[in-house]
């Protein structure tokens, strides 16, 4: 309710501003009115080039929101190093079956696999389900 009397009140004072404008322009001789518009317009572009630009600044500053996290999804972050050797398995992350699940990874570590079949996994690891 609050937001609402804050808008309806915002609109109120923008158009008798406008009709304001209008009623005191119309007072005026075409060259003075044309001079006075003139004169508000570069008030007004100031105003919102420096509105948008401070905007602009503050949003680059602000943390990035990024998407939810989704709570079904398999998620890693700062996993770690895996190294896997002589056919060893080594995982830090997320080892699952099936695709059908959505994944986030974020801050992986290395993953290292020295020798036939070494297998080593620092995100998520998917296997087909049996």
């Amino acid at each position: 309710m609050r937001r609402r009397l804050l808008t309806i009140t915002a609109v109120t004072l923008f158009v008798a501003a406008l009709a304001g404008w209008a009623w005191f322009l119309s007072r005026q001789s075409l060259q003075d009115a044309d001079q006075w518009s003139s004169v508000a317009g570069l008030f007004v572009n100031t105003l919102l080039t420096t509105g948008s630009l401070t905007l602009a600044w503050l949003a680059r500053r602000s943390p990035a929101a990024g998407p939810r996290p989704d709570p079904g999804a398999d998620q890693v972050t700062d996993s770690g190093n895996a190294r896997a050797t002589a056919g060893g398995n080594a995982g830090t992350g997320v080892d699952g079956t099936g695709d059908s699940r959505p994944a986030r990874v974020t801050r992986s570590g290395d993953a290292t696999a020295d020798g036939p079949g070494s297998v080593a996994n620092t995100g998520v690891q998917r296997r087909r389900q049996p």
